[in-house]
């Protein structure tokens, strides 16, 4: 995987694209269906047979009412795609990783300590905020899982220097993985934990990262620990 992948500014993110068009695509065949159920509709209240029936008309109407209804979500959740095509989502990295903070030591995990370092002056990043957040907590979750008998969880936010990017690297002094096992890492349902657990949240975090626009990159060393870095495309 490459990991020096940027962004130029304005540029919105391929698999994001790629994944408002499917759902304006699925949308659109959905209206074509609800242009072809309105005109059997019509079609069955011309009929004379049909509109002799007791009580049609209010039936009809309804129905009609309903699949303009349905047009009119159509309608909106295409204008709302080609909306968010064009607007990119900028999530502040020190801001975001402030409240990972508070949220991590309230939860007082034993035996576990946590370092954040935090460069000054990060540009804001190219992605969604709210995903970004769920990434960084697979990311320290899985480093605190790797660590059975407690250990030390850091986390740091950087620029790296020459690329527009910015990095966030979360390293732990757990257990670590086999090579074979760092490969397979990303691949979905794959885990090494018991009880059926696991195997969602790095190809979650690698999902994020792709469709931002950026990488995700494993290193590890069996007994020493392991270190995953998250890059993202910078806004300037």
């Amino acid at each position: 995987m490459d990991d020096d992948v940027s962004l130029s500014p304005g540029v919105v993110p391929v698999g994001r694209v790629r994944s408002q068009l499917s759902t304006a695509g699925v949308v659109h065949d959905l209206g074509n269906l609800i242009q072809v159920a309105s005109s059997a509709l019509n079609h069955l209240a011309r009929e004379p047979s049909i509109s002799a029936v007791p009580g049609i008309d209010i039936v009809i109407a309804g129905a009609r009412t309903a699949l303009d209804r349905a047009g009119g979500l159509v309608r909106q959740t295409i204008k709302t795609a080609r909306e968010i095509q064009g607007n990119v989502e900028h999530a502040n990295i020190s801001v975001c990783l402030v409240e990972i903070e508070s949220l991590v030591r309230s939860a007082r995990y034993e035996n576990v300590r946590f370092e954040f370092r935090v460069d000054s002056n990060l540009p804001l990043v190219r992605c969604d905020r709210a995903g970004l957040q769920n990434a960084v907590l697979n990311l320290v979750f899985n480093a605190r899982d790797a660590m059975p008998d407690g250990g030390l969880i850091s986390i740091d936010a950087f620029a790296p220097e020459s690329l527009r990017q910015v990095a966030i690297r979360i390293r732990d002094s757990g257990i670590g993985m086999t090579g074979e096992t760092v490969v397979r890492a990303f691949d979905p349902f794959f885990t090494t934990k018991g009880g059926g657990f696991g195997g969602v949240g790095l190809p979650m975090v690698k999902r994020f990262a792709e469709e931002s626009g950026g990488s995700v990159h494993i290193e590890s060393v069996l007994g020493m620990g392991t270190t995953v870095t998250l890059r993202l495309p910078a806004t300037s």
